[in-house]
């Protein structure tokens, strides 16, 4: 049996635990015309999920006939490939009498004068031309965008996507990106449509999901694993969705490389470091060096303070910072998922192991 746990970034893993409930409520909510899910920023930290839930959207009601979907990507050629992606699909669904016939495509005569490349600044205009005709049709269309940050041809996007709403037409926009970039969005002067935007957070795993998750495949495929080590298991994931990928990952491939079908906690502990370093090296780098000088400070107070569970009054103490400046930051931090409250006054950390990543930038930086 092959490993089913798939900690690549990006794609749909064959275990989806927790994200079930929260998928079909999206689609459901897609299906119905004033729900405010017709347009959606997923939000959370790098490797909370944000992708898988989005392309399993995307791909459940691509299945359907009253639906299209238009997978982007937000570089230089986000309105033309969104324009090309829509004709590509006119032809496909041959919605395409009225079109002036200039080029043929497919065997198929179609204008290029509408939704053609936007090369005379007409992208409003073809935009809506499409999606009047998708409309007619009583097809939806589904935009979605990963990692989106505001540029200036999301704002061009967003801002004609507005106006296609104020028409009725059938359109609708899913996107994912990360806190600070999501924030952002919504606080950009042209984008304050988004505001009123739906916010989906994808918050950690539950205990029990990722325990019975783990039972129910490790036991599956013949392996032996008691109570005491799923809970072990559980506990270094912290409900991090990658984690959790990684994590089932590794103890697979380690309990196959020992050739037994006993996994224990002395199994777990041999693939521990390659698990540190995977999560080290995959998010945590990239995560701490994207922080503020002073989010790096806060988050080095935690680690100093010796404490699983650290009190705001001692994060002031070793930061020499007033209650209220520590406050601004504590905030930001938990809206980027990278600490939690952990009780009145208190913070922890969110990600498993990020206080053992955080001690070592700090040796490396005194050096």
């Amino acid at each position: 049996m092959d490993n089913p746990f798939n900690p690549s970034f990006g794609t749909v893993p064959s275990v989806f635990l927790d994200r079930n409930a929260l998928n079909r409520r999206v689609i459901d909510e897609l299906n119905h015309p004033n729900s405010p899910f017709r347009t959606s920023l997923i939000y959370g930290q790098r490797g909370a999920g944000k992708t898988t839930l989005m392309t399993d959207v995307a791909n459940e009601l691509a299945k359907r006939n009253n639906w299209q979907v238009v997978n982007l990507a937000l570089d230089d050629d986000l309105l033309n490939s969104l324009l090309a992606q829509l004709r590509e699909k006119i032809i496909t669904l041959k919605i395409f009498k009225d079109f002036d016939l200039k080029v043929e495509f497919k065997g198929i005569q179609l204008s290029t004068g509408i939704g053609g490349p936007d090369e005379g600044g007409e992208f409003q205009t073809r935009f809506h031309q499409l999606l009047q005709k998708f409309t007619e049709k009583g097809i939806n269309i589904l935009i979605t965008i990963d990692e989106v940050k505001a540029t200036p041809l999301l704002r061009k996007l967003v801002s004609c996507y507005q106006v296609m709403l104020r028409y009725n037409l059938k359109v609708s926009l899913l996107m994912a990106g990360l806190p600070e970039n999501v924030s952002e969005i919504q606080n950009d002067d042209v984008l304050t449509f988004l505001l009123r935007a739906n916010r989906i957070t994808l918050n950690p795993l539950g205990v029990e999901s990722i325990k019975g998750s783990y039972a129910h495949i490790f036991r599956k495929a013949g392996y032996q694993i008691d109570s005491t080590t799923l809970l072990y298991m559980t506990k270094q994931t912290k409900g991090f969705a990658y984690a959790f990928q990684l994590l089932g990952y590794l103890v697979w491939q380690g309990a196959h490389k020992q050739s037994t079908n006993r996994i224990s906690k002395e199994t777990v502990d041999r693939i521990l470091d390659h698990y540190t370093s995977d999560l080290f090296r995959n998010v945590y780098y990239k995560v701490y060096h994207e922080m503020s000088m002073k989010e790096r400070e806060f988050v080095q107070a935690m680690v100093k303070s010796g404490q699983q569970k650290v009190k705001a009054q001692d994060i002031s103490q070793i930061m020499a910072k007033a209650p209220n400046y520590i406050s601004v930051y504590r905030r930001k931090l938990i809206d980027d998922q990278i600490i939690m409250p952990a009780g009145y006054g208190y913070v922890q950390f969110m990600l498993p192991f990020f206080d053992q990543f955080v001690q070592e930038q700090m040796i490396l930086d005194e050096f």
